[in-house]
């Protein structure tokens, strides 16, 4: 141990649970050299806030006791000085850290310092405890701990646990935590080992809660530095320590291209629909042109919003787009404007004409027929082609297969050049459900890497 690190042990009581939304009330400092605490600090705050009965009967602290104590800025310079140059210990450090890293920040105060968990550093040098909260941990060793829930009642218990973690560190577990310091930034309920895992490579990581529901999926060009920024940083908001509290734990699948990841991300996500997982919703297309037919037998062409019922010929992301796109057919093809209807923001479609009656309406059968041909025209557009890139190893290859304008499946394979028939390399598992996010993804990515793609003979 570096006889010249000092530890600030820490506790610290507050409104509630995540720094977002709650404030301190008290906290408890005891410095420690390495071999015994060398000054001490202790102080109720007002946090301007009402506190909530159950916290009241679980600490004691009342708002009528915190009513003439100082305020977090008030005394902001004080625990600024007494923290900094520290190494921050406290048991669960994450949920102390996270309020003070917060008032100070609002105080005016940049303030970062390398943390222990005695959660953690208990679980490595003294395994085998059935709990390893402070109260039951404590229980076991036979340290008293006075005021329970009571910052200084509590630090003073750590102090206890953290000279016994010092004496009985024969691997040196503390001074590895002091030099990577990864584990710390981790919530206490994912072991160091699932990280340790995870791989420097391109995929998507999986994250799941304590029943194995997958809560979150995620695509990465390196999937150890992305799951690792999940939990690193300062964010204290509800719905962030609702998302680090729920994990519990961590898959991932290598991809070997970012293109393959993202793929794969979009599969996943649409298959389970993780309930941290909202943001590939806004890619689904907005406007799509379709047929129809009317009561008197005339196929109309049609542009409107994009809707899980209509089956579409053509998708767009504006209406403007959408709108281009049927008047270019209209007038390439010399369809009645009263048979073409345009999309209107007013929420009515619209044709280019306001009384069909003075309009002369096209033979209905030579009218059908030219739909009919038009339709045969924008089908035979329809591209259908192999993307091939590089795997997960050297050995391997991965494959996106685009049928007819749509995506159809995608994998890996180990030789792609051993085929005369596309389905030949197509497995069922390989099969997707596809959208128009991931379509349009491999459309762009083919467009800019041609020579990796191979177009097939309808």
């Amino acid at each position: 141990m570096n006889k010249q690190k000092h530890f600030a042990l820490v506790d610290i009581e507050t409104t509630g649970s995540h720094a977002g939304g709650a404030k301190i009330t008290e906290v408890a400092i005891l410095i420690h050299n390495g071999k015994k605490v060398i000054e001490r600090y202790h102080t109720l705050i007002n946090p301007d806030v009402h506190i909530p009965y159950a916290i009241q009967t679980l600490t004691g602290i009342s708002n009528e006791m915190v009513e003439d104590a100082p305020r977090f800025e008030e005394i902001a310079e004080d625990i600024f000085h007494l923290l900094q140059g520290k190494v921050f210990v406290a048991h669960n450090v994450n949920f102390d850290y996270s309020f003070l890293n917060k008032e100070l920040k609002q105080s005016g105060y940049d303030w970062q310092a390398q943390k222990l968990c005695t959660v953690r550093l208990s679980r490595k040098i003294l395994p085998g405890h059935r709990s390893y909260s402070l109260g039951n941990l404590c229980r076991a060793l036979d340290i008293e701990i006075t005021d329970r829930h009571r910052a200084m009642g509590d630090v003073e218990a750590t102090v206890k646990l953290f000279d016994l973690l010092l004496a009985q560190d024969d691997e040196g577990h503390i001074q590895k935590s002091l030099q990577v310091n990864t584990a710390h930034r981790l919530p206490t309920h994912i072991p160091k080992e699932q990280f340790d895992k995870l791989p420097e490579t391109t995929g998507v990581y999986i994250l799941r809660n304590q029943k194995g529901k997958i809560v979150y999926v995620g695509k990465a060009l390196n999937i150890k530095k992305r799951v690792f920024s999940h939990f690193s940083g300062n964010n204290s908001s509800l719905r962030r320590q609702q998302f680090i509290n729920e994990v519990c734990h961590i898959d991932f699948e290598e991809s070997g291209t970012e293109l393959m990841a993202l793929l794969m991300e979009c599969q996943l996500i649409k298959k389970h629909w993780p309930i941290y997982n909202n943001a590939l919703k806004k890619y689904e297309p907005k406007f799509v042109l379709f047929n129809y037919q009317d009561i008197c037998g005339f196929e109309h062409l049609a542009i409107t919003k994009s809707t899980a019922g209509v089956q579409g010929l053509q998708y767009f992301e504006t209406a403007g787009e959408a709108n281009i796109f049927l008047a270019k057919l209209m007038q390439e093809h010399q369809l009645s404007p009263s048979l073409c209807n345009f999309y209107s923001p007013g929420g009515k479609d619209k044709v280019l004409v306001t009384n069909k009656d003075e309009v002369e309406m096209p033979n209905l059968e030579d009218h059908n027929q030219t739909i009919y041909t038009l339709l045969e025209h924008l089908r035979l557009q329809q591209r259908s082609f192999i993307l091939t890139d590089a795997g997960r190893h050297d050995e391997e290859q991965s494959y996106i297969y685009f049928k007819e304008e749509k995506l159809f499946a995608f994998g890996f394979i180990d030789d792609l050049n051993d085929w005369t028939e596309v389905e030949d390399i197509v497995s069922y598992k390989d099969k997707c459900i596809s959208n128009h996010y991931m379509q349009t993804l491999v459309l762009r990515y083919a467009e800019t890497n041609p020579e990796k793609v191979r177009m097939l003979q309808k």
